[in-house]
């Protein structure tokens, strides 16, 4: 078992003891009501708009991940053997197909939001670059960005995230 001190520093890259809690069905359906928290427009009505440099950040990080995307929906990034990926059993052997998975996953995500919703693109980005099933080309990142205190540091880790997984595809760096 691992001494609750190492458990405790390593955080920010598992899961954590971050409490939550479980509802029941009936209390979550109306979230997902027309016109609930989940079907809320980006940024919501009366919001306050956030910092220009923020926008920046976000509006950076939207472009990394659609470089992300080209690279990593494109079946020849990954007979590189220099590109770390769980998905490939060898090299030039995918498990599947990583344009269909991605395709699949951006019809389940919705639109990307704009840059001038850092939080909604952010939590957007994670859920793309670690997909389900894994393509294993990019740090995990999903449990961080949902525990990250605003809008910016969430920006700023899928950047960090998006930015070492490009790296990787282009075979430049190595997740590991």
């Amino acid at each position: 078992a691992m001494p609750a001190a190492a458990a405790e520093a390593s955080h920010h890259t598992e899961w954590s003891l971050t409490p939550f809690e479980v509802l029941a069905d009936a209390d979550e359906a109306p979230l997902y009501e027309p016109g609930g928290v989940c079907d809320a427009a980006w940024p919501a009505e009366g919001d306050s708009p956030p910092p220009a440099s923020l926008v920046e950040a976000a509006a950076r990080l939207s472009a990394d991940l659609e470089a992300w995307r080209r690279l990593a929906a494109e079946r020849s990034t990954y007979d590189d053997p220099a590109v770390t990926a769980g998905a490939r059993a060898r090299r030039g052997d995918l498990r599947l197909d990583p344009a269909l998975l991605l395709a699949r996953v951006c019809r389940d995500l919705g639109p990307k939001p704009p840059p001038e919703a850092p939080t909604a693109l952010a939590l957007w980005g994670g859920a793309l670059i670690n997909p389900l099933p894994s393509l294993g080309v990019s740090t995990e990142v999903r449990g961080a960005v949902l525990e990250a205190q605003g809008a910016a540091e969430r920006v700023a880790l899928v950047q960090r995230a998006v930015s070492r997984s490009i790296a990787n595809l282009e075979g430049r760096r190595p997740l590991f």
